[in-house]
């Protein structure tokens, strides 16, 4: 798999990269900057932001990116505007309902290999070579790595490179959300549950998962700037760059793809069309890379019928 294209699966598709690493029960700093002026973003730009309605019946749809930097703060004021006359949140999972310890358990049940197996026995032995020399020069103990499945120890490393670069999941657009509701005593609505985006990602192809851990540990030093680019494509709410990005690092990976973008966008559609329907608005949250594309939920929402207006 390109190595651009597992970068841009963890960062704009499984929620679940988040909420491991940084599960959210209460309100953080993140949901208390909504009142200063959003000053870092130009009147008259547009956002990753989306009206999609028919009729009278209306449902706010933004794209995440999952781990933001809090110099990112304050949100444009479309975005805060559309939560606020929401009645509920919509979003992958519900943040303020993970539970950590349970998370974390499940998350080591799948992703821990059991007794006699590592990944010294598991990997090709020029495979493992790659992946300890990678851990050395990120200062990684090997023995941290050795006993979880490769997609685990992605997540892990990805985490800590986030986190080294100033880049926090609990800085995430869906954790500023979700921390809003809580304060506003907001129903949250979530798509799908923990234990499913642990599945998704524990039933990846053995391939595919030995290349997301060894392009977690291997390209630690691009992931400031490629992380920065698309903050900024998603800051302009630019779709025709996040779109290219697509197309270059997914084209020649259907299958991967279709797992992890196009299948669950299909899932959620009847849900999220069930919550147009009922006459309430709703504000949805998922990872920006679900917008873009024929198979995108903008094209989908599009094909049904529906009115889409970026704001």
């Amino acid at each position: 798999m390109n190595k651009q294209a597992i970068r841009t699966l963890l960062a704009l598709t499984c929620l679940l990269t988040s909420a491991l690493a940084h599960p959210a029960t209460a309100p953080t700093a993140a949901g208390t900057v909504v009142a200063a002026p959003a000053a870092a973003h130009t009147a008259g730009s547009r956002h990753f932001l989306w009206r999609i309605s028919k009729g009278r019946e209306t449902l706010y749809l933004l794209g995440s990116i999952h781990a933001l930097n809090p110099h990112d703060y304050p949100l444009p004021a479309e975005m805060e505007t559309a939560f606020r006359h929401s009645v509920a949140l919509v979003e992958e999972i519900n943040l303020t309902a993970v539970n950590p310890a349970s998370t974390r358990q499940e998350a080591l049940r799948l992703g821990t290999y059991p007794q006699g197996k590592s990944l010294r026995t598991e990997l090709p032995p020029a495979v493992y070579a790659q992946v300890a020399a990678g851990a050395r020069k990120l200062g990684i103990v090997m023995g941290r790595l050795e006993h979880v499945r490769p997609w685990l120890g992605s997540i892990a490393v990805l985490d800590r490179q986030l986190t080294r670069a100033g880049f926090s999941p609990s800085d995430g657009v869906d954790y500023h959300f979700a921390d809003e509701a809580h304060m506003l005593h907001k129903p949250v609505i979530g798509l799908e549950t923990p234990g499913y985006q642990l599945r998704l990602l524990a039933d990846l192809p053995a391939k595919v998962q030995r290349e997301m851990l060894l392009e977690s540990l291997h390209e630690a030093g691009n992931l400031n700037r490629e992380m920065q680019d698309l903050i900024n494509a998603w800051k302009r709410g630019d779709t025709a760059a996040l779109e290219k990005i697509r197309q270059r690092d997914f084209g020649n990976y259907p299958l991967i793809y279709k797992l992890l973008v196009a299948d669950r966008n299909r899932t959620w559609m009847p849900r999220l069309e069930h919550l147009l329907r009922s006459g309430r608005q709703y504000f949805v949250v998922v990872g920006a890379l679900h917008m873009v594309g024929p198979d995108g939920l903008l094209a989908r929402f599009e094909r049904a019928g529906y009115k889409v207006e970026q704001l």
